[in-house]
């Protein structure tokens, strides 16, 4: 089993949970399209594994429209995907699989840990 979960969005680095839970849990931090940590996420290594987009994310809403959300929830489904994508490219790969290769990331400061999820460079790691 791969578990993902948001780091939080009080722009600290605090041990938040349930991504702080345990190490076999991956906090997701969220980052700006500029690739800046977003102002509200939180950060540190002790709780973030990668960061992923979490701002303006567009996402179905009620009634057939959509609507765009900011926040750490936003970005951890992309990291979510990611795992499910590097399964898919090798079944067998668990946890520690999952973790190694999106932790090939593009590097943006200490406190996002292994930087911004990079797909092709994750996917590619382990193929």
């Amino acid at each position: 089993m791969i578990c993902v979960a948001s780091a939080g969005n009080d722009s600290q680095d605090e041990k938040a949970y349930p991504a702080a839970y345990t190490t076999l849990v991956m906090g997701v931090a969220s980052t700006s399209n500029q690739d800046q940590r977003s102002s509200f996420s939180n950060y540190g290594q002790d709780l973030v594994w990668v960061a992923a987009p979490g701002e303006g994310i567009i996402s179905a809403y009620p009634y057939g429209t959509y609507a765009a959300g900011w926040g750490t929830s936003f970005s951890a489904p992309f990291v979510s995907g990611g795992a499910a994508l590097i399964r898919s490219v090798v079944p067998s790969a668990n946890q520690l699989t999952a973790a190694q290769a999106l932790a090939h990331a593009k590097y943006i400061s200490s406190a996002l840990n292994n930087g911004r999820i990079d797909l092709y460079q994750a996917v590619s790691s382990v193929q």
